[in-house]
Parts: structure tokens; C-alpha cells; sequence
């Protein structure tokens, strides 16, 4: 079960009502989860993004039960949603991970994009209709190996 999460090599898109604001085509995998995502480059670049996957990451494997990955976010005072993706430590060596889109108002009024995760809700499997809620497993071994993989490159590129 692989597990990544970076930008393309597309180059920035221009999508939404203002020409000027590019956004950066990424992609995530986990397990059988390939998937696609633009990160608008509003306010935050893709070092900010791949920064905040990074240590997100790392807390995970250092023990915090749940964390997110944000892929889009514009501050409260300027939009009304963020996304992300939730990844939830389960028993032994599994992780689930699910796709949010969060509105800032649900998030209550001491919400910190620094402190992203602290404001995840808890897993959910069955949404408030009964249904299910989409979720992909990853372990936590893949994850370890991701982040050995980016920090590899991190080096290997470091001047």
C-alpha cells in the first residue's frame, strides 16, 4: 500500500475568477487511493504546503492520533472553506485517510492554520444521512518510508 503526497510537474494553473492567482496540480496516494488536487498559491507556495504535509506526517508517526494535510487554503478572512486530508491512526500499523472540505465557521473561532490538526473532528465512518464515508487505508510503515523518501531528497538537492 504506497503513500505519497507532492506536486506534479504541470505547470501552475490559472483556474477561478482571478487571473492572477495561480494553483499548483498535486496528487496523493494512499493504498488504492490516486488521486488529483489543486492548492491555490493565494497564500501559501508549495514549500508551504509540502512543509506543512511534512510535519504533519511526522507527528503522526510520533504518535498523534489524527492529522491533516492541508491541499487548499486562503485565510478565514478571505474565504470561506479550506481543504484537506484527515489521516487517522487505527489499531497496529493501519491509517485511514479521508478528504475534507471544511468551512471555517465549523471550526470555531480560535482556529489556527498552524494548528490545523488540533481542529479535525474525530473518525466518522457513516456520515449524519447513514452513508458511507469514502476512506482509503495506508500503513504507517508506508508513511515512515515517504518521509524517508522526501527527506532523502532534501538532501540530495540541498546545495
Amino acid at each position: 500500500m504506497p503513500f505519497a503526497i507532492c506536486f506534479t510537474d504541470e505547470p501552475n494553473q490559472f483556474l477561478g475568477d482571478d487571473p492572477t492567482v495561480p494553483y499548483a496540480v498535486g496528487r496523493i496516494l494512499a493504498g488504492c487511493l490516486d488521486e488529483s488536487f489543486v492548492a491555490t498559491l493565494y497564500e501559501w507556495d508549495r514549500r508551504d504546503y509540502e512543509a506543512q504535509w511534512l510535519l504533519a506526517l511526522e507527528r503522526l508517526v510520533a504518535g498523534d492520533r489524527k492529522v491533516v494535510l492541508t491541499t487548499y487554503y486562503v485565510n478565514p478572512a478571505e474565504s470561506s472553506n479550506l481543504e484537506w486530508w484527515a489521516l487517522y491512526r487505527g489499531d497496529d500499523d493501519v491509517v485511514h485517510v479521508q478528504n475534507h472540505l471544511r468551512f471555517y465557521n465549523q471550526l470555531g473561532s480560535g482556529f489556527s492554520i498552524a494548528e490545523a490538526s488540533r481542529f479535525v473532528q474525530e473518525r466518522l465512518t457513516i456520515d449524519e444521512d447513514g452513508n458511507h464515508i469514502s476512506e482509503w487505508d495506508v500503513t504507517l510503515t508506508e508513511i515512515k518510508l515517504f518521509i524517508e523518501q522526501v527527506k532523502r531528497q532534501k538532501r540530495d538537492t540541498s546545495p
